[in-house]
């Protein structure tokens, strides 16, 4: 990865954590810390599916594909997870994950609105970057262990980091739902104005 490419990706993911804080809250403004990461993890596995450009033609919303380029790109989003939780200051190998917090009965909100909250938002922050979706999944997986970070004291790393696996895999296997804007549809297209297809790409 480039300089300024990783310069971009910090940028994006500091970008998606201040996001989520502030969109993703719950009884009157509070910050819940399960809710957060796991809508954080959410998007980033959204905007890896997105970034797979899988043809979603008679597909319902919130319809589940799994696939085996979805499993691959999850795990590598969950690998990049772990070492920016390691870089925080939270080793937190992959076989010290407590499975049991891997359920989205944690989140105070429901996949729909963790969407509906948060899409839109990251689309129009990466209309004004050279990010492409697999990219901006990977801004977004750094988000969410920050999240982890700042939410330490209520949800051990160990936990929080099983249910961002599991968002992750939700995101990465679910058909998103429409967007509430024609020009947000239009960027997923390709016809929106500023849209330039070469901002899809693979970083190296």
């Amino acid at each position: 990865m480039t300089t300024i490419a990783f310069k971009h990706l910090i940028a994006a993911s500091a970008h998606f954590h201040r996001l989520v804080r502030a969109q993703i809250v719950v009884d009157d403004g509070v910050a819940h810390a399960q809710t957060q990461i796991l809508g954080a993890a959410r998007l980033a596995g959204l905007l890896m599916f997105r970034g797979l450009r899988v043809d979603c033609a008679g597909l319902a919303p919130g319809m589940r594909v799994p696939s085996d380029e979805a499993r691959l790109q999850g795990e590598r989003l969950i690998e990049l997870l772990l070492i920016s939780l390691h870089q925080l200051g939270h080793p937190t190998p992959r076989d010290t994950l407590d499975a049991r917090c891997a359920t989205a009965s944690l989140s105070r909100l429901a996949f729909v609105e963790i969407h509906e909250r948060l899409t839109e938002s990251a689309l129009a922050y990466l209309e004004r970057s050279p990010m492409g979706m697999r990219e901006a999944a990977m801004a977004a997986v750094v988000a969410a262990a920050g999240l982890i970070h700042d939410h330490a004291p209520a949800m051990p790393p160990h936990q929080a980091a099983a249910l961002a696996a599991l968002g992750v895999e939700e995101g990465l296997t679910t058909v998103p739902w429409p967007l509430s804007s024609a020009r947000a549809e239009a960027l997923i297209s390709g016809s929106g104005p500023g849209w330039e297809p070469a901002y899809i790409r693979t970083m190296s």
